[in-house]
């Protein structure tokens, strides 16, 4: 049997559905939108209307479509993550060697921080990336990034040790003679055999799947790379087995919301508008063939009405919609509960401090998961780097920040620190220590640099005042001689 480059690893079907459930609702409405009943299924009178007249069925669905609106759950608590957990940028030592990556690290031009800020997006919303690095023909480092979707198989050896990986790099190629672009499938397949690391791309022609040149991978002394440098990043840890989809549930509740928000306005659109109604006629059909039912509303508008006949509106009172509401309001409040904090009710002046720590603490708790592997899957793959060009990987580190809280001091808290100092309750490095933290001292900052600095506004200070002291004049008789 004929070696299959196109070959799924089974763990690869089984989580893509929820990994394209978790892109979709990311990329927002449209894409959503665009996916038709795979999030959407049509109502039942329509699916009967479809029997009789298909097009007018289609035209309806696209209007139930059309009035329904995704909530962008999913996008928000994302971006409002990777904020949070790298709104401190993580610390990151390199060699000489590898200096040039923090500027330049991707060949898209990432610079080193954006790509870990990649990386954190990824694994927050798919629980998966890779890293694989690379050496240019100029003899430049750099690597490059795989989301989850594009890891399409991997194996181990008896060790578990991860020894081969096929990587999808399909897209868009602009021909340089016609200058449109082209769909080109391709595959780069990595792989160790006999302890040599080797890659080789794989593109489909006209007669199927041509396989390239195996190219061996080695160092600067020639000698051969003896490991598979891609480094699988999951939510967990970095083995190749993909990990659980940190926001799955808010996923599925946005899917949930934007059904019910379908059925909600077209509730609205078919009830909202008043309808007139007359009664009183023998034959309707004929009065109204004859034109003596009421054509129109309005004050110059007059109807005339059968002996006997009536004139009301008919309005829909709306018990039935406001359990509409009431249902999708309590899918946004379970949403909360899945990580879209940003859409809870904030007012919570009573809480106690520890209380919010306590709090804050159990929410964090993915955060600070993702934080850590995302950091330790870029320091292996710079490390893998290092490696490969000879370099010491001893001097590559990252470290994050896994100090989600918000320490900023008020003033009151200011004024009530420096009043323990001066009561000789605190020692004033400890003082230094707390403002520090609480984002009143620069994080970069010694308590003896900042001593310095408020000796030196004193001799500034003293110095100002002077210069504003005007001597006395002298005596009258003194002036007159």
């Amino acid at each position: 049997m004929a070696f299959d480059i196109t070959v799924h690893h089974p763990l690869y079907d089984a989580f893509l559905p929820s990994w394209t459930l978790l892109r979709d609702s990311f990329e927002g409405e449209d894409d959503i939108k665009a996916r038709g009943e795979t999030y959407l299924p049509t109502k039942t009178g329509i699916e009967a209307l479809a029997l009789k007249d298909p097009a007018r069925a289609a035209k309806a669905y696209d209007a139930y479509k059309l009035r329904a609106e995704f909530p962008d759950l999913v996008a928000l608590t994302v971006r409002g993550a990777v904020g949070t957990m790298l709104d401190k940028a993580a610390v990151i030592e390199l060699p000489s060697e590898l200096e040039p990556l923090r500027e330049k690290a991707t060949r898209d031009g990432l610079t080193l921080e954006a790509l870990h800020r990649r990386i954190a997006t990824e694994v927050m919303l798919t629980g998966r990336y890779g890293v694989l690095p690379g050496i240019a023909q100029d003899g430049t480092p750099y690597l490059a990034g795989y989301i989850a979707e594009s890891i399409i198989n991997w194996d181990q050896d008896a060790n578990n040790v991860a020894d081969f990986v096929v990587l999808d790099e399909s897209g868009y190629v602009r021909n340089r003679e016609t200058n449109e672009w082209d769909t080109v499938e391709k595959y780069r397949e990595c792989f160790v055999e006999n302890g040599r690391y080797g890659a080789r791309v794989w593109t489909k022609g006209e007669k199927g799947w041509i396989a390239g040149e195996v190219v061996e991978a080695t160092d600067r002394k020639r000698n051969p790379l003896s490991i598979l440098p891609l480094v699988f990043i999951g939510s967990n840890d970095l083995t190749p087995e993909p990990d659980d989809v940190p926001l799955y549930g808010l996923a599925k509740l946005a899917v949930r919301i934007y059904r019910m928000d379908a059925d909600l306005a077209t509730s609205l659109h078919m009830t909202s508008e008043p309808t007139p109604m007359v009664s009183g006629y023998d034959d309707p059909a004929e009065a109204i063939k004859n034109g003596k039912v009421p054509q129109g509303i309005g004050a110059s508008t007059l109807w005339v009405l059968p002996q006997g006949g009536d004139g009301k509106f008919l309005e829909f009172n709306g018990p039935g919609i406001e359990k509409q509401l009431d249902v999708i309001q309590k899918n946004y409040d379970r949403a909360v509960m899945f990580g879209a904090q940003m859409l809870a009710d904030q007012g919570r002046a009573q809480e106690s401090g520890e209380a919010k720590r306590v709090r804050l603490d159990s929410q964090h708790a993915t955060l600070k998961g993702i934080a850590m592997t995302s950091a330790a899957g870029l320091e292996k793959a710079l490390k893998n780097t290092a490696v490969w060009i000879g370099a010491d990987p001893s001097k590559v580190s990252v470290v994050p920040n896994l100090d989600f809280f918000d320490h900023t001091l008020s003033g009151q808290e200011i004024d009530a620190l420096v009043r323990a100092w001066q009561a000789g309750a605190m020692s004033w490095r400890s003082l230094a220590g707390r403002l520090q933290k609480g984002g009143v001292i620069p994080d970069d900052r010694t308590p003896e640099e900042e001593l310095e600095l408020i000796d030196q506004d004193d001799v500034e200070r003293e110095d100002e005042l002077a210069s504003l002291i005007v001597p006395n004049p002298p005596p009258d008789n003194q002036a007159q001689q």
